[in-house]
């Protein structure tokens, strides 16, 4: 799920900013882009950008830091995944142990027993999966919806957070499926 946070936290700002006349709002905000766009917070998921910054009064300085720190209250987008969360994305990637699918900010993988509700078998040269009584098809370049049904690494010393996608469920996998699907329980 995307999420606007309204944070607030000190900022570091050098004096060489003060010298090329910006204002405090402009240098926090550089300053806040540089160090939080495209990393990862537990608690908040994967920050894709800071959209303002408003510097809240007076900075301070501290012993042996040539830099003065500010109170600064910011906005930032991010992406959070959460369990059991419905998403769209696009198939980037088939191997015979199952599928990667880009959900925009990271990718998720689908294990093939997760595919369908039907036995599956690989094809390499098509790099795709299909279902062996329905016949149904799903590779590389496929736009599928999947639930999210875990996330592992979410704190800060996992380097890369993993999420466990399914198709498996009523309304899930290809897009033509879920029309198929819709239509006969109309």
């Amino acid at each position: 799920m995307y999420v606007v946070y309204r944070l607030r936290e000190w900022v570091g700002i050098p004096p060489s900013y003060m010298r090329e006349g910006r204002s405090l709002d402009e240098a926090a905000l550089d300053i806040l882009r540089a160090s939080l766009e495209g990393t990862r917070d537990p608690e908040h998921g994967i920050f894709l950008a800071v959209t303002e910054a408003r510097v809240l009064g007076d900075g301070i300085l501290l012993p042996a830091d040539p830099n003065i720190y500010y109170p600064v209250e910011y906005e930032v987008l991010a992406y959070k995944p959460l369990l059991l969360e419905v998403a769209r994305g696009r198939v980037k990637e088939a191997r015979e142990f199952g599928l990667f699918v880009d959900l925009g900010p990271l990718d998720g993988f689908v294990h093939r027993s997760q595919i369908m509700d039907d036995k599956v078998e690989y094809q390499p040269a098509a790099r795709s999966f299909t279902g062996v009584e329905t016949g149904r098809s799903v590779g590389v370049g496929d736009v599928v919806r999947v639930r999210i049904v875990q996330i592992s690494g979410a704190n800060r010393a996992s380097k890369q957070l993993r999420i466990g996608l399914t198709m498996r469920q009523p309304y899930l996998g290809r897009e033509d499926w879920i029309r198929e699907e819709a239509g006969s329980n109309a």
